[in-house]
């Protein structure tokens, strides 16, 4: 189609989520495009990205983790709720946009909803005019991924990164032991 590059939104991504194990959509994309991945979906820490890596991928696309740093423009209340939240505070509904993905039951909650019974939304009856709706997605319902359980802070973003850098160090250390003694 002539792309550069691909990015795999796999089950546990934060907002527009697919429902594929990473494992599996990595592997099989490799079947037939030799070019760039990028991988997504509850990728928070460095070992996650050098896992992605392993599987084939060359990139890890990591978003949730970045919206409880210091300088984005999130809410302060959303950024907390991150910080607060597990896998288990993560609901996978189609009903905010028409489109499945993943949100804050939190947020979800506070709007008025049910999180546990929510109705499943058409794409194509949607509409999108932010005016016409009364709860936006984005705006007052929060999208974030499965990653939430290991978020415990909201530092600058350069922490954040110096921290997965660290991790991922670590975790190119561990793997070269475990190949050196099977």
């Amino acid at each position: 189609a002539g792309v550069d590059g691909l990015i795999l939104v796999c089950t546990g991504a934060g907002g527009h989520a697919g429902t594929v194990s990473p494992f599996a959509l990595v592997a099989e994309i490799r079947q037939f495009w030799d070019g760039p991945i990028a991988l997504s979906g509850a990728i928070t820490r460095g070992e996650q990205v050098l896992a992605a890596q392993l599987m084939g991928a060359d990139f890890a696309y990591v978003g949730t983790r970045f919206i409880a740093s210091a300088e984005a423009r999130a809410q302060a209340d959303y950024k907390q709720m991150i910080v607060d939240s597990t896998s288990a505070d993560i609901v996978y509904s189609s009903l905010f946009t028409g489109v499945h993905g993943n949100y804050l039951k939190g947020s979800i909650a506070r709007a008025g909803l049910d999180p546990a019974n929510l109705p499943v939304a058409d794409k194509s009856t949607m509409n999108f005019d932010s005016a016409a709706r009364d709860k936006k997605a984005w705006r007052d319902i929060w999208g974030a991924g499965q990653g939430v359980g290991s978020i415990s802070d909201a530092p600058p973003a350069a922490a954040v990164a110096q921290r997965m850098i660290a991790e991922y160090r670590a975790a190119q250390k561990k793997a070269a032991r475990l190949a050196t003694t099977g």
